[in-house]
C-alpha cells in the first residue's frame, strides 16, 4: 500500500503503545541511562511506519510479532550508537570547559578529582553521560568534527573528509567545539 500507513497498522500501533513501553523497559535497561522509554518507543513507531509500506499485513498476530522484531533491532542499533559514542566520550569531556588556550583546543585538562570513591564515579558517569548527549545533538559535521578532534584525527585528514582546505578545516573545528562546549553548558546547567 502506498500513500500513507496501513488504518489497521496505525490502530494496533497506538494499541501496542503500552505493552511495547513495558517491553523496552524489559530489554533496554542500559539504554535508559541515555533515552526515555517513551522516546526509544516513538523511534519504534517511527520506524515501523516507515516500514509499514513494504509491509504485507497479514492480521494481529504476525503484526506484533513483526514489531517486536523491529523493536529488538532497533534498541540494537541504539546500542551500537551509545556504544561508540562511549568508547570516547571520556575524551570528549576536556572539551567542555572553556579553552583556556583558544589556539589548541586540546589543551583544556581534565578537572580534578578530590579523590577516588562513589560520588566521584557516580559524577564522571553522568557527566559522560552528558557529554555523550550533548555530541548527538549536534549537527553532523559539528558531531564529526568533534569526535574526529577526540579521537586524534589530524587536522589535515579532517580538511580531506570535509573536503575544504586546511584553514577552513581548522576554523569549523574550532566552530564545532565551542557549540559543543555551549550546547553542554546549557544541558548541564552550568
Amino acid at each position: 500500500m502506498s500513500g500513507g500507513v496501513h488504518p489497521e497498522v496505525a490502530a494496533l500501533l497506538e494499541e501496542s503503545r503500552p505493552e511495547l513501553v513495558g517491553f523496552v523497559v524489559r530489554e533496554a535497561r542500559g539504554l535508559l541511562r541515555f533515552e526515555s522509554a517513551e522516546d526509544l518507543v516513538q523511534a519504534i513507531h517511527l520506524r515501523a511506519v516507515e516500514k509499514s509500506g513494504r509491509l504485507d499485513f497479514r492480521g494481529r498476530e504476525p503484526f506484533f510479532a513483526w514489531l517486536h522484531t523491529l523493536a529488538r533491532n532497533h534498541l540494537s542499533d541504539r546500542r551500537a550508537h551509545w556504544g561508540a559514542l562511549k568508547r570516547c566520550s571520556g575524551r570528549l569531556l576536556r572539551y567542555t570547559a572553556g579553552a583556556a588556550d583558544t589556539a589548541d583546543p586540546l589543551a583544556v585538562p581534565l578537572p580534578a578529582a578530590p579523590g577516588p570513591g562513589p560520588s566521584t564515579f557516580a559524577d564522571r558517569r553522568e557527566q559522560i553521560v552528558l557529554a555523550v548527549r550533548t555530541l548527538d545533538a549536534l549537527l553532523p559535521r559539528d558531531r564529526d568534527l568533534v569526535r574526529w578532534t577526540s579521537e586524534g584525527l589530524p587536522l589535515a585528514e579532517m580538511a580531506a573528509r570535509l573536503g575544504v582546505t586546511y584553514a577552513a578545516a581548522d576554523q569549523a573545528r574550532r566552530r564545532a567545539l565551542e557549540r559543543f562546549r555551549r550546547a553542554f553548558g546549557l544541558l548541564s546547567g552550568r
